[in-house]
């Protein structure tokens, strides 16, 4: 099959059978290859014959040339360097980047990870082959995936390779066949005998070898070819139909997959900016003489110092905007799980209520002089400090909850 050089190919099949048999027959012509694949190493060598190719290990156990699906990096260095030694002969057969959106997700790390063995591949002369099952993601993901990818259909390359390992079982030889002519000792004719009594019998010859077949047959029966629909007669000018390529299988990437998805643009920030400017609008609505009050203040805080204190209108006004940019936090959260189902943009904004909340009430104790300045910056600051570990711990937990543990793996002791 003949695939172009210096490309990645994602082969989209049920089952990754295909995608290794490709790999197998491309092997003897590019010369060196490189498989990473979630199957052991030695079950891939035993059930497809790789017995000198380098394979790969997609798996959490540490290992020479064992790669974890958190630390997709290594994986590109790994193919990346194997591609600068080996030049044009280099082939990679990466299999198992379900296991990766597992662990992952889809964007970024996969997406990133194909897009850069994509561009370096184009630089090179390598040739890069990718099984995936097109299940895996949705429409608009697998759209992403497929937008600067040359697609390969599974169930016609599986047909090609059909065909044309059976061409090599009932003796096809590679190259063209030389023209017939009659000095050509014993013609593969099959055909009646003269002398034979009956009706004739209708043959039609094979275009690439130039056997004679009966016509109620599809392929020759000595190179395995395929035949013309039907001919009563022999036709020896007839044209020579080409030899199925690879690119045939190449499935046309509709022009909304190529392009870029429209961002839609983020709502609930844009209320959350609304909900800023609308708490602002209050706050100089309730106290017209704010900017009195900040003016008179930076006069104390020139000749005393910065922890000079506020007037009261200041303290009240602050009281007001700290209490309702915390309900508004609140809000927010609520938003964003409702319309993103996004848990930790509505985690990060429930707590940055609590902090704005927790400071309306410092405020307000500040106010009736039962804090000081001092007292409240310190107290504020270790409320902030504790938000800070309940958003990371949280986060931590529901990451490690997302991604399954692997049946009898050991748990890595280092990153390979």
């Amino acid at each position: 099959m003949r695939i172009r050089r210096g490309a990645c190919y994602l082969l989209e099949d049920e089952t990754a059978d295909t995608a290794y048999r490709l790999f197998v027959r491309l092997l003897a012509e590019m010369g060196s290859g490189f498989c990473i694949s979630r199957i052991h190493p030695d079950k891939v060598r035993t059930r497809f014959g790789l017995g000198e190719v380098r394979i790969g290990w997609l798996a959490e156990v540490p290992g020479e040339d064992h790669f974890s699906a958190n630390a997709m990096a290594s994986v590109a260095r790994a193919v990346q360097q194997f591609i600068q030694e080996h030049g044009s002969s280099g082939l990679v057969l990466i299999d198992g980047l379900e296991y990766v959106i597992l662990h992952n997700g889809f964007q970024p790390t996969l997406l990133a990870f194909v897009e850069h063995l994509n561009e370096f591949a184009m630089g090179t002369q390598a040739v890069v082959l990718i099984a995936f099952r097109p299940q895996t993601l949705d429409p608009r993901e697998l759209a992403l995936l497929e937008r600067n990818l040359q697609v390969l259909d599974g169930r016609e390359v599986k047909g090609q390779l059909d065909i044309e390992e059976l061409g090599e079982i009932l003796g096809e030889i590679p190259g063209p066949m030389p023209e017939l002519t009659e000095k050509t000792e014993a013609p593969k004719v099959l055909r009646p005998v003269p002398d034979m009594r009956g009706p004739g019998v209708h043959t039609v010859r094979c275009p690439k070898c130039g056997t004679e077949n009966d016509d109620e047959v599809a392929f020759c029966v000595y190179c395995g070819s395929l035949l013309p629909d039907h001919a009563s007669a022999p036709t020896p000018a007839a044209p020579v139909p080409t030899a199925p390529s690879a690119f045939s299988a190449l499935r046309p990437m509709p022009p909304a997959a190529r392009a870029f998805p429209e961002r839609r643009p983020d709502f609930v920030a844009l209320i959350g900016v609304a909900f800023f400017l609308l708490i602002l609008g209050v706050v100089f609505t309730l106290n017209t003489n704010l900017l009195n009050d900040f003016r008179s203040w930076w006069d104390l805080i020139q000749p005393g110092g910065l922890f000079v204190r506020p007037p009261d209108g200041i303290v009240r006004s602050g009281l007001l905007f700290f209490a309702l940019l915390g309900l508004s936090n609140f809000l927010t959260s609520g938003l964003r799980w409702v319309l993103d189902r996004n848990r930790f943009g509505a985690l990060a904004r429930v707590l940055a209520g609590l902090g704005f909340v927790s400071l309306a009430i410092l405020t307000w104790r500040y106010s009736l002089r039962a804090f000081s300045g001092s007292l409240v910056v310190s107290i504020w600051t270790a409320i902030l400090g504790a938000l800070l570990v309940i958003y990371i711990a949280v986060g931590l937990y529901w990451v490690r909850a997302r991604r399954p543990a692997v049946p009898g793996a050991r748990a890595p002791t280092s990153r390979p």
